[in-house]
């Protein structure tokens, strides 16, 4: 965490970065929800819908934690202004950076309705202002406050402006209530106000059902669109492709104009001056944290895998792989701590050092490490418990064979009893017995052994292994004679999709990059299942995410 940036209904946003470096907005719920059931569950399901979500326009949700005291959301912070602030700050913006935002905000929508949710809470605060473009934030989150009596209230105060007539009704919002919504905030941006004024709660809302928005300032290009968008039937309303498609027309350039100035000299400086202020401030607060011998005491390193340098200065980057905290000494001396599954860089001197690692009362083998110009990068790893960390290269997750071979022992065994049984009632009944009676109880009482044969035969055969380095990634698949390996470089992202045993790790291959061979998922490659390398759940989950953080750093 490095700065609280606002509050809202929901609670308090803060700066944060990620161990990979990358910064997030986090935000915190307020208390007085943490102990409200329904708003849990609601929230954990608006959660689950909105990582689903993809698409430039949206910034989208990164991790979270519903279960947490209190419950937590972050997202891929962009540096920038939300239309509130532009506006009121400097004025409605010009039809061509309108149409663009336009565009921009009906291209967001359509992802996250592609998503299975619908945005419900579209209004200026809630809509960004970057460099390249417009960014739809907050995005399904409004459903689960509407769950609690705390924010009812709120919430309809801090949107009524910017509601859809079915909304105000308290009746089912659809994707069609964001077509209505959008309308507004386009008017809002090219006016400086809402369509249906402002005033008491009751009187905006009686507008919003009743009657006919106030448009008279709109420019003539925009006006037509906007009140087909804010049309009081739900199915009246234009299509969100129609819309991006017009809206695109009046500005043909789009949001990567020359320069990327969308949005006029004036409002680009102001964000350019936004970001570096808060640059600033997080690289001041780095600073102050280092201690008096010019060490990191404290602080998130900034991230890279340990392919190279993470903020391109001379330093130790340490990741810990294990659960528990390691603290983390070099020449006698500690550095600091580095809790699990997270990384930190601490600023040393270039040169020959011994590096060791503490979880708790054990301790690692002191190493010898060179610390050189560049981020030297160093992974500990505890892979079993109680057991003291030490510095590894790669991560290799064996197979999960118990599973397997258990399956198939019991399934032979089962095969066995049923083709007995059957033979049992078609051999005739005569003595002496029949050769088919006898062989049915053959099957019948020497299934067990026919069940172990087959379960040591699956035993011996290959099975999915998983092994994660600096390169890159190293699997087998079962199908597969050869190890299937795809580097980080070839890579355009890497990640752990899914929860539990049916968790699964995927590989997005680069365009024009080899595409390795594997069962096809979301335009992605699976390496394997958590089932397959038995990281379901516990130490094993935790390592196989802490890794594939660690070792692709920038790459993914």
């Amino acid at each position: 965490m490095h700065a609280r940036l606002g509050a809202g209904g929901m609670g308090q946003v803060f700066l944060g970065r990620s161990p990979g470096g990358r910064l997030v907005a986090v935000k915190v719920v307020r208390p007085e929800l943490t102990g409200d059931a329904e708003f849990r569950r609601r929230f954990a399901d608006e959660v689950r819908a909105a990582r689903k979500v993809s698409g430039f326009y949206t910034a989208p949700v990164v991790d979270a934690a519903p279960d947490a005291a209190p419950p937590w959301l972050a997202t891929a912070y962009i540096p920038g202004l939300s239309l509130h602030q532009a506006v009121a700050g400097h004025g409605p913006l010009p039809l061509e950076s309108v149409a663009v935002l336009g565009a921009g905000l009906a291209e967001g929508l359509a992802a996250v309705h592609a998503g299975g949710i619908v945005h419900r809470d579209l209004k200026p605060g809630n809509v960004l202002l970057a460099e390249d473009g417009p960014r739809l934030i907050d995005f399904g989150i409004a459903r689960a406050l509407d769950a609690t009596s705390y924010t009812q209230t709120s919430t309809v105060l801090g949107t009524a402006a910017y509601m859809s007539p079915e909304q105000a009704r308290a009746q089912e919002a659809g994707p069609a209530s964001d077509v209505f919504s959008l309308g507004c905030v386009l008017t809002f941006a090219a006016t400086g106000r809402s369509p249906f004024g402002t005033g008491p709660v009751h009187a905006v809302l009686f507008r919003v059902v009743h009657e006919e928005p106030d448009l008279s300032d709109l420019p003539a290009s925009l006006a037509g669109l906007v009140r087909a968008c804010l049309a009081k039937k739900p199915g009246a309303r234009p299509d969100l492709d129609g819309l991006r498609d017009y809206l695109a027309s009046l500005a043909p350039s789009g949001p990567a104009r020359a320069g990327g100035r969308w949005l006029g000299d004036d409002l680009t400086e102001v964000i350019a001056q936004h970001a570096t202020r808060l640059y600033t401030l997080i690289e001041t607060g780095r600073t102050q944290a280092r201690g008096g011998n010019g060490r990191a005491a404290t602080g998130p390193g900034r991230g890279r895998g340990p392919g190279g340098a993470r903020d391109g200065r001379p330093g130790l980057a340490v990741g810990n792989l294990g659960l528990e905290e390691l603290e983390i000494v070099m020449d006698g001396s500690v550095l600091g701590t580095v809790p699990g599954g997270t990384s930190r860089t601490f600023g040393v001197g270039t040169g020959a050092h011994t590096l060791q690692a503490r979880a708790g009362a054990r301790s690692g083998a002191p190493r010898p490490v060179t610390v050189g110009p560049s981020a030297t990068a160093v992974a500990f790893d505890t892979p079993k418990r109680r057991s003291p960390p030490e510095p590894v290269e790669t991560v290799t997750f064996s197979a999960n064979k118990v599973s397997e071979v258990i399956g198939m022992g019991l399934s032979a065994i089962f095969c066995c009893v049923v083709l007995g049984l059957v033979l049992n009632v078609v051999a005739p009944n005569e003595y002496p017995p029949h050769p088919l009676e006898s062989l049915a109880n053959l099957l019948l009482m020497g299934s067990p052994l026919v069940g172990l044969v087959f379960g040591a035969v699956e035993s011996a055969r290959s099975a999915p292994w998983l092994t994660i380095g600096p390169d890159g990634l190293t699997w087998l698949v079962r199908s597969e004679k050869e190890a299937q390996r795809i580097a980080w470089a070839d890579l355009d992202q890497v990640r752990l999709v899914g929860e539990g045993a049916n968790a699964r790790v995927i590989v997005w291959p680069g365009k024009q990059r080899p595409r390795p061979r594997g069962e096809p998922f979301q335009g992605g490659v699976t390496v394997c299942t958590a089932r397959d390398i038995d990281v379901a759940f516990g130490r094993g989950a935790h390592r196989l995410r802490a890794c594939l953080e660690w070792f692709p750093g920038e790459a993914k």
